[in-house]
């Protein structure tokens, strides 16, 4: 299991806003005086990046060991000056001499290593935790009950500035994961009291913590003593909305600097009111919306009716039809950002009615009304939009009756848990960083996301282990394409499109993007006053 944004078809994905408010450059201004305000979207549940791992916030307080090049994703060394191993299972990490802790405490190996055993530690029950399941002795502190140990057996502390890391199978994709929230080291007095820890961190990033209005901002400022790049805002304010329309107000209104995840049925608007001065795309694809078809719904087991329903469906049509370009249609399981993505990889992707009615007769036809499942929330009302452009499609070319299953997100993520999903769900998933891995490792045993499906296939497995040990990026993709051609066969999720993820910003930011991810603590201020 490798570690993701766990997006089940709940968070913020495709959206757009629109505005013609310019940057004014008086004081209150975000630019002119040096302070950048951003959506920040509801009340954080967490501030610690060990138990918030999507959070922006923690983005701008963490330094992880590596990064990702913003152009190519490639790993780059952040705390860390080197992560080497013969064989992508054994690693050691070396990290920076005279790093320090917002507090004045040394970041030391201890750091990284005795973090890294909290949020490994089950009963914990931090976000971050499944980070550590390919490192061995994850499994020993996560099992049923309270378990006996409390660290990870593959983690070795060799000095102040030397770990060693042994995985429990090769895994080449290790450096990238040393670059999520989930890594961040904490200081002693974060792991003597995670609770004050969590509501008032002290990093080791390019910002401080300065203070938590609950249901209001989150604020951090510049750290000045920071040995790395530094960072162009003064001050960043995370403020808290309950909806997108609320903060798109702001925008409007000059009050609020960087808005990201724009409603898709405002692209076409904003692109005319904004311009492209104040309008930025996100061009890599790192979401995927697709329909999960979990293996327990006995009338669709058949992979036949499973490729009838996604033969059926206009992705051409729900990318720029009804999404408006903010989306592109998805004719493979992977993104073009994945080593091993082939284009029109998914012949079944194809649209083709006939073929479709004619697998669908050779399984035995729809024994049931298909329930198609969906997330209802402010930041996932596409969705809506999308299952009934699915299930009018279904309806017409098959003669199939579709019943649609809106659920709030908490509701759903139950249904998965619980295995009590009577039908397919259209569902949104995200990457932590670039790779096959982080797409197709939510279908197979005990990988991100198996829960949603409970889909297995040994065969597939046994490819995605191989590519995960392949140390060469040629191998790496032939074995990723081949395990890819195994699941399709099978079909247990039906890719539909790639979201386009759009920017609304003032004048004066040029946004931070990361290969797909904008970073509210990366971007750029171009007004005076920085």
């Amino acid at each position: 299991m490798t570690y993701r944004k766990r997006m089940a078809a709940v968070g913020a994905a495709v959206g757009l806003l629109v505005g013609t408010a310019a940057c004014s450059m008086n004081t209150q201004t975000g630019g002119s005086s040096g302070v950048l305000r951003v959506d920040n979207g509801a009340d954080p549940t967490h501030l610690a990046p060990q138990q918030n791992t999507g959070s922006q916030v923690a983005m701008a307080l963490c330094e992880p060991l590596t990064g990702l090049n913003p152009s190519t994703g490639a790993v780059e060394m952040r705390a860390a000056t080197s992560v080497d191993s013969p064989d992508a299972q054994h690693y050691t990490i070396k990290i920076r001499e005279g790093r320090k802790f917002h507090n004045g405490e040394d970041v030391t190996a201890h750091s990284f290593a005795d973090a890294w055993n909290a949020t490994a530690y089950g009963p914990n029950g931090w976000l971050g935790n499944t980070t550590f399941s390919p490192v061995a002795g994850y499994d020993e502190m996560n099992t049923t009950g309270t378990p006996a140990v409390k660290e990870l057996s593959g983690v070795k502390v060799v000095d102040d500035h030397t770990l060693q890391v042994t995985l429990k199978t090769p895994n080449a994709d290790f450096p990238m994961v040393l670059s999520t929230l989930g890594t961040c080291p904490m200081p002693k007095s974060g792991l003597a009291d995670p609770k004050a820890y969590d509501n008032a961190p002290v990093g080791n990033g390019p910002y401080k913590f300065v203070k938590w209005d609950h249901n209001q901002q989150v604020v951090v400022e510049r750290w000045e003593d920071y040995p790395g790049q530094k960072p162009d805002a003064k001050q960043i304010v995370f403020k808290v909305y309950q909806s997108p329309d609320t903060a798109y107000r702001d925008v409007q209104a000059g009050q609020l600097d960087v808005l990201r995840n724009l409603p898709t049925n405002l692209i076409k608007d904003a692109r005319q009111s904004l311009g492209d001065k104040r309008t930025t795309e996100v061009e890599q694809q790192t979401l995927i919306v697709q329909m999960l078809v979990p293996q327990y719904v006995e009338e669709l087991r058949d992979p036949r009716l499973r490729q009838a329903l996604s033969m059926v469906i206009d992705r051409e049509g729900l990318a720029n039809a009804l999404l408006q370009g903010g989306a592109a249609p998805a004719y493979s399981m992977l993104s073009n950002v994945a080593n091993g993505y082939r284009d029109k990889s998914c012949a079944a992707c194809v649209r083709d009615v006939a073929k479709a009615k004619e697998l669908a007769a050779q399984a035995g036809g729809f024994r049931k009304p298909v329930v198609l499942w969906y997330s209802v929330g402010a930041s996932t009302q596409y969705l809506e939009q999308v299952a009934q452009a699915v299930a009018n499609s279904v309806r017409q070319d098959l003669g199939v009756e579709v019943q649609l299953k809106p659920v709030r997100g908490p509701e759903l993520q139950s249904a998965y848990q619980s295995n009590a999903l009577t039908g397919p769900v259209i569902n949104l998933w995200g990457l932590a960083y670039p790779s096959a891995d982080q797409f197709l490792s939510m279908f197979r045993q005990g990988g991100d996301g198996n829960e949603y499906t409970r889909y297995d296939n040994p065969a597939a497995n046994e490819l995605m282990r191989q590519a995960l040990s392949a140390q060469d990026k040629a191998t790496a993709a032939r074995l990723w394409g081949q395990a890819e051609d195994a699941l399709l066969a099978d079909m247990p999720s039906v890719p539909l499109f790639f979201p386009k993820a759009f920017v609304a910003h003032s004048e004066c930011v040029k946004v931070g993007n990361v290969y797909g991810d904008v970073q509210y603590y990366r971007s750029a201020l171009t007004c005076q006053g920085k």
